[in-house]
């Protein structure tokens, strides 16, 4: 008879599973803009918020001469902005089953309705974060590649530099949109067929054939135009009508932007970064920064530019969060140069006491029932349901500054 050995495979029924906890969470949860917009925030309650700016000097001033003709008699000019709340919502379900099954250490490595209440937080946050860093459109990822009812779909970033993959994940469901409309409703990624995550283009497998033109946005499904009007909506270059206020007859509700993408040299200098920040400090009433924001290229290329004279110099004025301590940064001009994972490839200058979260519920359950359990009919299941109405507004664009269309140095 042949030697018998008892190995892993044949005992396999005499060994446990070792389970070693807790979970490790391998998604980025920093949101610097979110941390920082959280310290300048203001509750409200009623239909919207209606802030009087002051947006034309009295022009019945001026010189004369002895007996001369007085100056025509002049007047303030004033605006009403109207700031109106945006709804966001975080739900997930758990059934009764998965309640019991998961109540104890014994049998669970969480329980899980607080675990999935503890990362829903998380991506509640996240995802206001990615919409602080925008313009309230809800671009989350661009067509690359016209499709004609096919199911599937090349995508690029958001904007020229970022990464296609940056807000799109498997079981993302999305709207297409062209010319501010909807042309494509409730579309679920499958899988990613080819792409990493830093990559420029991604291929995406859709559930349903679409056709799409190149440059149509993808933004989170039912979205369009309900999303919170970041830091870029009134930064925008742009001279429309915005809370109500037509920037092209009050010019001191313009943000100051330099787009050096049409430039012979558009390579990021020195000189390219002044010419925002010292705009900002010119026009607006604040005179002062706290902080400037950045993706992490753009940092690189900030970097590269202070390699040849050696300087490496750090700030300890907190992590932009307008007040905290702690954290080292590359500063400019004295100010924190923050990266923020959801920032487009630009530069804002802000200054804290500019930007304001008018939040009209704090993030919250709907417990109108007196549980946050909302028990559902003809079925053992739980939804919760987490709500944060706000909405930011800059009382003070002319006081910031943005640089974009810039190359590597």
């Amino acid at each position: 008879m042949a030697n018998a050995f008892q190995s892993i495979t044949s005992g396999l029924a005499e060994l446990k599973n070792y389970y070693q906890g807790p979970i490790i969470d391998l998604i980025s949860e920093e949101i610097p803009i979110y941390r920082a917009c959280e310290k300048v925030k203001e509750g409200w309650s009623g239909y919207q918020v209606v802030r009087p700016l002051r947006t034309v000097r009295n022009q019945g001033v001026g010189a004369t001469s002895d007996g001369g003709v007085l100056p025509k008699i002049g007047r303030q000019t004033t605006v009403q902005a109207l700031i109106a709340a945006k709804f966001n919502y975080l739900r997930f379900g758990v059934t009764g089953p998965m309640i019991k099954a998961s109540q104890s250490d014994v049998g669970s490595f969480v329980r899980s309705a607080a675990y999935e209440l503890e990362m829903g937080y998380k991506d509640l946050k996240t995802n206001i974060s990615r919409q602080l860093n925008w313009d309230g459109t809800g671009t989350i990822a661009r067509v690359n590649t016209a499709a004609s009812a096919s199911s599937s779909l090349v995508v690029k970033g958001r904007t020229d530099g970022e990464p296609a993959l940056k807000y799109i994940d498997v079981g993302t469901v999305f709207d297409v949109v062209a010319s501010s409309a909807v042309t494509v409703s409730q579309v679920t990624v499958l899988a990613i067929s080819s792409g990493t995550p830093s990559g420029a283009t991604a291929t995406l497998t859709l559930d349903q054939p679409i056709t799409a033109s190149a440059n149509n946005t993808l933004i989170q499904a039912g979205s369009l135009s309900q999303e919170i009007q970041g830091i870029y909506y009134a930064l925008d270059g742009a001279t429309s009508t915005i809370y109500n206020v037509d920037r092209s007859t009050n010019l001191a509700f313009q943000g100051n932007v330099t787009d050096v993408s049409g430039n012979a040299n558009p390579q990021l200098t020195i000189d390219s970064m002044q010419n925002p920040f010292n705009e900002g400090l010119r026009r607006g009433n604040v005179n002062k920064y706290n902080a400037v924001y950045c993706d992490f290229t753009s940092l690189r290329y900030y970097q590269k530019l202070l390699v040849p004279d050696k300087r490496y110099a750090n700030s300890t004025q907190g992590d932009a969060t307008f007040g905290d301590k702690g954290k080292f940064y590359m500063d400019f001009n004295g100010i924190p140069v923050v990266p923020d994972k959801d920032s487009p490839v630009r530069f804002a200058f802000l200054p804290a006491e500019v930007l304001k979260m008018y939040e009209l519920c704090a993030m919250e359950f709907a417990d109108e029932t007196g549980s946050m359990y909302i028990a559902q009919s003809d079925v053992d299941s739980f939804e919760v349901r987490v709500r944060h109405f706000t909405n930011m507004f800059n009382e003070q664009p002319a006081a910031c500054g943005v640089l974009l269309g810039y190359t590597s140095p």
